[in-house]
């Protein structure tokens, strides 16, 4: 039976007054959702909302970086075939090389460039990226396709951003602020003032440094959580590049009071090294440097009138050599780092073509030779920098790298591993063969770096740079030990090709089949490489303000500068280095003379007015740099150019002493202008 409904009556019409305040209200309180059609490709890639302005979008405004929007045109057929062959090779790929090529994926925005990595032909890959390169230079075309990871494309910087001067004096972050696997910070790219302090983060990048009792090793009256605070700094920031020791075992018996790998007089060096680190942050802790360095020095002595050798006291003399650096003390400096040197040969861990007693050393645990490890490639690896870098005639190079493994296939208990972001308590007490989470990977792809710098094999070094793995990689998240290991790659192919340069600088190069492959285009191709790096590195990465391992990189940009042809953006890159050494000041005495010695050579060799060189040394001198009695002796060399002429006059201590000298020489050179002009 059918069922019938009866008739719905119309409702009556509404009030017109109450209609008007529904859709009034409707209209209040909807809101409605503002979208871009198209987002930035590097909003999309870092996966943020992009307002769609053009022709920069406001992050890439604030992050300084290249806006470029994709095209919004429907793919054509050989797009859709591109896109079907990556879906199709990503289905089949295991999971364990998804991770792996992933970070390099989200770095590219070519279709043709991110098929050829999931191919896995560098080939292919190479040519996709030089094909993206604007002219037909060689650092454009072959050097960029040949070397990838080592010379990446570069995309120019707005000239407007390195004449701003709130870019080149960026605020240093605060340490409260950064992750636990320290990384770049972007931070705040504002002028610093004096209430812009980096405040320090309560936690310890072990956690075992809470049970520090520091009154077992010093007698310098140091509270424990500022001991400890300091060694954590060191630990995370300088510990990946430097590796003196282990620093699993070595926090071990810090805490426990055991001495097998830990000394009283290793524990003052340290501290000796980190508590100027750490007076960057904390000026107040100043005081403490002077006593550590005495307590160190009585230990020191103590120690070798026995005449022991070991290896804590080797790694303690690579800590008194590095704090004398920083306090401009060179003199000292290289009677430490030839102690070093001389008790790592009489160990017979370098300087030897073989291990002169391989049976004796199969005796040791493996904790033991692990430890032998550090410390062999740690003090080879400084030794190396310093030769290659500081210049140092009356400094012992070791003729062979050392014979004992690097430091990345050693055993520890996963137990006594301090947990990190890469070391989850879910190993167990299995022995897992892995390096402390805050030091990656870095330090044993630096033993073989150091290793081929030791030979000057230019060949195998761009090869190195290329092995490398996806870790180590110039990203936007590497890690601050990343960069410094890119930025010390560049400087050593200066150093490489600085003899070639004077005899032949446009001479090619056999490596590459370009014409222009010449030392002269290699070293330019690396000083473009290092501005870029340190531009990043200074406004992204905090330790920038407390690190000196860098420094390096600033003075030899600000050498190429110099001494290169002047191009419009060549005065803002000098300060750019010239300021970055305004931070280190805080720590570290000797950067107010390599400040001074720049200064000097600018006015020397660019037409710089003396009232300009004044202004920005008494404006660096304002911001509370590091005064630690005694004179600067810093016998590093600022002026290569003319080191081999007179190596003394081109030493910091030398260029920094004839500032006022040369100041006061312009003066009279521009009133003799003046009077011709008359």
């Amino acid at each position: 039976m059918e069922r019938r409904y009866p008739p719905l009556r119309p409702l009556a019409p509404a009030a017109e007054s109450d209609s008007k305040s529904l859709s009034s209200g409707a209209l209040e309180y909807k809101r409605r959702r503002v979208g871009v059609s198209v987002a930035c490709n590097t909003c999309r890639r870092r996966k943020i909302r992009c307002d769609g302005q053009r022709p920069t979008c406001t992050n890439c405004r604030d992050q300084v970086s290249q806006c470029e929007y994709r095209d919004d045109a429907p793919l054509s057929d050989e797009s859709k075939k591109l896109v079907f062959e990556m879906v199709k090779i990503l289905n089949t790929l295991p999971a364990a090389e998804l991770i792996r090529i992933m970070p390099s994926l989200g770095e590219e925005t070519e279709a043709s460039t991110i098929l050829s990595i999931l191919r896995g032909d560098p080939t292919s890959y190479q040519q996709s990226k030089a094909s993206t390169t604007t002219g037909g230079t060689f650092e454009n075309v072959e050097l960029a396709a040949q070397c990838p990871f080592a010379y990446p494309v570069l995309k120019p910087l707005d000239p407007k951003t390195l004449q701003s001067e709130r870019y080149r004096r960026p605020t240093e972050p605060a340490i409260g602020n950064a992750p636990t696997l320290p990384g770049p910070q972007p931070g705040n790219l504002t002028p610093t003032t004096e209430s812009q302090e980096p405040k320090v983060s309560p936690q310890l990048c072990d956690p075992r440094l809470r049970e520090l009792n520091i009154r077992l090793w010093t007698n310098v009256n140091i509270d424990n959580y500022m001991a400890a605070k300091c060694i954590s700094l060191y630990l995370e920031t300088d510990h990946p590049l430097l590796g003196h020791f282990d620093p699993e075992l070595f926090v071990s018996h810090l805490i426990s009071g055991q001495v097998e790998f830990c000394s009283s007089l290793l524990v003052n060096a340290l501290l000796y090294w980190a508590f100027q680190m750490y007076s960057g942050i904390d000026p107040e802790t100043e005081g403490q440097t002077t006593s550590l360095c005495a307590e160190a020095e009585r230990l020191w002595n103590q120690e070798r009138s026995s005449n022991r050798d070991s290896i804590q006291t080797m790694a303690a003399a690579e800590f008194l050599s590095l704090g004398y650096l920083g306090q401009g003390r060179d003199h000292k400096m290289l009677v430490y780092l030839s102690e070093a040197t001389d008790m790592g040969i009489r160990l017979g861990l370098f300087g030897v073509k073989s291990q002169p007693s391989p049976d004796k050393d199969s005796e040791l645990s493996a904790e033991a030779q692990g430890a032998r490890g550090y410390a062999a490639w740690g003090v080879f690896n400084w030794i190396t920098l310093m030769s290659l870098f500081y210049h140092q005639p009356e400094l012992k190079c070791p003729q062979h790298p050392p014979q004992v493994p690097i430091p990345e296939n050693q055993q520890h208990n996963a137990d006594s591993v301090a947990e990190g972001p890469h070391t989850p308590a879910s190993l167990g007490s299995q022995n897992v063969s892995l390096l402390p989470w805050y030091m990656g990977q870095t330090f044993p792809h630096l033993c073989r770096f150091w290793s081929i710098v030791h030979e000057f094999k230019f060949r195998e070094l761009l090869a190195w740079g290329n092995g490398l793995p996806t870790q180590l990689t110039q990203r936007d998240q590497s890690p601050h030990h990343v960069q410094i290991l890119h930025l010390w790659f560049h400087a050593a192919i200066l150093d490489i090709f600085r003899p070639c340069i004077k005899e032949s600088p446009k001479s090619r190069l056999r490596t590459f089949g370009h014409m222009g492959g010449s030392p002269e285009a290699v070293s330019a191709a690396s000083v473009a490489q290092l501005e870029r790096l340190i531009f990043d590195y200074r406004f992204k990465y905090q330790s920038s303000s407390y690190s000196i391992l860098w420094h390096m990189a600033l003075l030899y940009v600000a050498n190429a500068i110099l001494d290169g042809v002047m191009d419009e953006n060549w005065y803002s890159c000098l300060l750019l280095c010239i300021y970055g050494y305004e931070s280190l000041g805080r720590s570290w005495q000797v950067a107010e003379a390599i400040t001074k010695a720049l200064l000097s050579m600018m006015l020397r060799k660019k037409d710089v007015s003396s009232d300009a060189a004044r202004r920005i040394l008494h404006d660096l001198e304002n911001k509370n740099w590091a005064r630690i009695p005694g004179s600067i002796r810093a016998t590093l060399i600022a002026d290569p150019e003319l080191a081999p002429f007179d190596p003394r006059s081109a030493t910091v201590e030398c260029l920094a002493a004839q500032f006022q000298e040369n100041a006061m020489l312009r003066d009279y050179t521009n009133i003799l202008d003046d009077d011709e002009i008359q």
